[in-house]
């Protein structure tokens, strides 16, 4: 062989050997498209950061294995914010500047949701929430980089509102938890029930994290309500419902709550039978899509899909979509493509306002009830209404 010859021979081998060894699936894990969570993993609020995570796991295992997102495998990661609003921006300041994060989701707290949106503009990053129900995120907080999936705190009002104005209560006490969700959704409720000729007797705002709710429940026993509205969230609401069974609370008057959730009922048990409430997700919803995501969540899990489960499947899945749509995870390719889209959620159909980027979907009222198929408390629907009586006007908390 001449050296000329030789020389091309060993080049063409050498690069062939190099691709030869590169494997195919490294390379495409080598760019995932990043997720990341800065969520509640510890503490009192750690049941919803447990949820979101729950759902990230099966959607990252089903999406995964159908080739991921774009040819790209999804990536999720996680940090623990501890439920405090400036921890929560600086693990999702590492999550974008470190781990190269173009979405941002699992936010439990509003506060925490509210003080990450605000940075959003500046990182160039998508939030999408699942969780937070902070009526202002939506309205006079809002910017283009929020995107927010789930029911929001005064979508739960309302829905609420609209099921008791046919009952026969007229008295109502509210109590919220002293931060943004529980506020709002006071508020929300006051303004709604009071349209109906109903009236509020009380009101009170328990700090998060509050462990003896005594002084509460005298109030509420004083005030001669017919029923107590609360937005209490994760341990606050387990501690207060078995406090008011322990003092004859429920008794005597009508338990009401703007999430009903399934980790309070198993927490609580039969004590909370009776209690009523909107949901952002009942795992009971009778549509086949649920039904089979049902199925392969307990599969996984050993457990039912609470509400935040749900939500965040349902944002995940979306989120895919638009992403698939856009045909790039380049962030305002991703916006334009959600903005006014559609999307088959496990309830129903969702719809994505471009005014607002807050989805328009069905709103649920259900009670706790004893299930003979079920370990547990389960959520049994009593009402179902469509997304356009219980999404706001556009940037409010107002509605028609």
């Amino acid at each position: 062989m001449r050296r000329r010859d030789f020389l091309k021979t060993a080049v063409a081998g050498g690069i062939g050997a190099s691709l030869r060894g590169v494997d195919p699936r490294r390379a495409w894990a080598q760019n995932p498209i990043k997720i990341g969570l800065p969520t509640v993993l510890s503490g009192g609020n750690a049941q919803y950061g447990i949820q979101a995570k729950r759902a990230c796991e099966l959607f990252g295992k089903e999406i995964n294995a159908k080739g991921g997102i774009l040819g790209r495998p999804v990536e999720f990661i996680y940090e623990d914010t501890a439920s405090d609003p400036a921890t929560a921006v600086r693990k999702a300041q590492k999550l974008v500047e470190k781990d190269g994060v173009k979405f941002l989701t699992g936010t439990v707290l509003s506060s925490e949701a509210l003080a990450v949106s605000a940075k959003c503009p500046e990182w160039k990053v998508i939030l999408m929430s699942t969780i937070n129900g902070a009526g202002s995120l939506t309205a006079k907080a809002w910017n283009r980089y929020f995107f927010r999936v789930n029911t929001s705190g005064p979508m739960g009002a309302r829905a609420v509102s609209l099921y008791l104005a046919e009952a026969p209560m007229k008295r109502f006490f509210g109590l919220g938890s002293d931060y943004a969700w529980g506020r709002d959704s006071v508020a929300s409720f006051e303004k709604q029930i009071t349209a109906v000729k109903k009236e509020i007797v009380g009101k009170d705002y328990p700090p998060v994290g509050t462990k003896d709710f005594a002084s509460y429940i005298g109030k509420i026993k004083q005030s001669r309500a017919e029923a107590c509205y609360m937005a209490l969230p994760g341990q606050d609401a387990t501690i207060f419902f078995k406090q008011a069974f322990q003092f004859g609370l429920t008794r005597e008057v009508k338990l009401i709550t703007e999430i009903l959730e399934l980790e309070n009922m198993k927490a609580v048990g039969e004590a909370m039978a009776g209690t009523i409430g909107s949901t952002r997700y009942p795992f009971t919803v009778d549509t086949p899509k649920n039904r089979d995501f049902v199925k392969r969540f307990h599969a996984m899990h050993g457990v039912y899909p609470d509400m935040f489960d749900g939500e965040t499947y349902e944002g995940l899945e979306w989120l895919a979509q638009v992403i698939q749509k856009a045909g790039s995870d380049d962030v305002e390719k991703v916006i334009a493509a959600w903005e006014d889209s559609s999307y088959e959620g496990l309830e129903g159909p969702f719809f994505m306002r471009k005014c607002d980027h807050q989805a328009v979907q069905p709103g649920f009222v259900v009670e706790a009830v004893k299930d003979p198929n079920y370990p547990h408390l389960i959520p049994k629907i009593l009402a179902t209404y469509p997304g356009d009586r219980v999404t706001p006007k556009c940037r409010t908390e107002e509605f028609a």
